[in-house]
């Protein structure tokens, strides 16, 4: 039995165990008694509830955001990691989110899909990190939840959801996301989900990241840089030997096979570091260099801001913490191209770094956000 009821402008229908409604015959909503079974990979199941964000400044342009989850609070992020809203209402999602996670989804205010990808879900711990493409013209941010029969969600893709990105979940280089040009002993490898770069012998002399005659070993992303973005890796330098005392490796925004405009990476001269440069040269020099020591066989996240021709340098340990304070720069050459830079000296190899992820931001944030709250289905 289908029941319309007119209210104002708008139209509730109730047919069987659904409830739309319309407004001058646009669907505005749709909901299900007894919960929601419309999400991809339902498997028979139904979600119970979901966390509704709602939007008070509708974005003119799409954008990522990040939503935290801990035992206590839903929180918002944009991309720059600044609170955008946030309530005390997490309880109720660990109680009834799958323990793998997998029945999570993301939807707008008319319960279309969303791209998502989830950087974090421990369930025991109960610390989640889900990023979010919010689209143009969304009036509502939702994360659903509580299909304890759901297969893990097709719209969470990372490659859907960033300007570019790679967790090296293949078992080889993805070729079309990265072209690799190495010379003398520098390889790499995909190991457990993580690009590994290595070098296994020592090298016969001194060769840098560039220099003056060959194309430095490099591994370039086939992404052209944006004007406004932010780049972000997860990195460890593995433990050193005897064998691996001088060397560098990490990513930088490049001019060409000279210059490194803005570098991040780790150093193993007398210990493992984080290096900075800025308007790196191997003909002229370099403009900025700064260093912190870190530990070996441990995971940071990295991170290069970039607002047209300025620079913000930062590094955390995986707890959030600031590893090193800000470095800002400002752009003295073009950049051309992204990539993984290899580099040693005194006939050494360098020791090995794993690099788990790699991904790129749209450096935007249209969007304002009213107070996170749960709502059934």
């Amino acid at each position: 039995m289908v029941e319309v009821i007119k209210i104002g402008n708008k139209t509730l229908v109730m047919d069987g165990k659904i409830l739309s409604l319309f407004r001058k015959g646009s669907l505005l909503r749709q909901m299900y008694y007894g919960g929601y079974e419309d999400f991809d990979g339902a498997n028979g199941g139904v979600w119970k509830k979901y966390i509704n964000i709602p939007i008070k400044t509708v974005p003119l342009e799409y954008a990522q955001y990040r939503i935290e989850i801990d035992d206590t609070n839903v929180s918002v992020y944009n991309v720059e990691g600044t609170l955008k809203a946030q309530s005390s209402i997490a309880s109720e999602f660990w109680s009834l989110v799958r323990s793998d996670g997998f029945d999570i989804r993301a939807f707008d205010h008319l319960f279309r899909q969303l791209y998502f990808w989830v950087e974090e879900f421990d369930y025991t711990n109960k610390k989640a990190k889900i990023w979010v493409r919010l689209p143009e013209n969304s009036k509502e941010l939702n994360i659903a939840f509580g299909n304890e029969k759901a297969y893990k969600s097709e719209y969470c893709n990372g490659d859907k959801v960033f300007e570019f990105f790679d967790d090296f979940e293949e078992t080889e280089l993805d070729t079309n996301k990265w072209t690799p040009n190495f010379v003398n002993t520098v390889s790499y490898e995909i190991v457990d989900s993580n690009l590994r770069i290595k070098d296994a012998t020592k090298s016969d002399g001194t060769y840098w990241i560039y220099n003056n005659t060959d194309t430095g070993s490099q591994i370039k992303a086939n992404f052209t840089p944006l004007d406004k973005m932010i780049i972000e890796w997860k990195q460890k330098m593995e433990t050193e030997t005897s064998e691996s005392q001088m060397g560098e490796v990490g990513l930088g925004l490049c001019k060409d096979n000279k210059t490194i405009e803005v570098f991040l990476s780790e150093f193993d001269g007398s210990g493992a570091k984080i290096v900075y440069r800025i308007g790196y040269d191997i003909i002229n020099g370099q403009s900025k260099t700064q260093y912190v020591d870190i530990n070996a066989d441990t995971y940071y996240i990295l991170r290069i801001i970039k607002d047209g021709n300025n620079y913000k340098l930062e590094a955390y340990d995986l707890q959030g913490n600031v590893v090193y304070p800000d470095i800002t720069g400002s752009s003295l050459v073009v950049i051309n191209y992204m990539a993984i830079c290899v580099g040693a000296y005194g006939g050494y190899p360098f020791a090995p770094m794993q690099i788990d992820w790699v991904r790129v931001l749209k450096f935007a944030d249209p969007t304002t956000f009213d107070t996170p709250r749960i709502l059934e289905f």
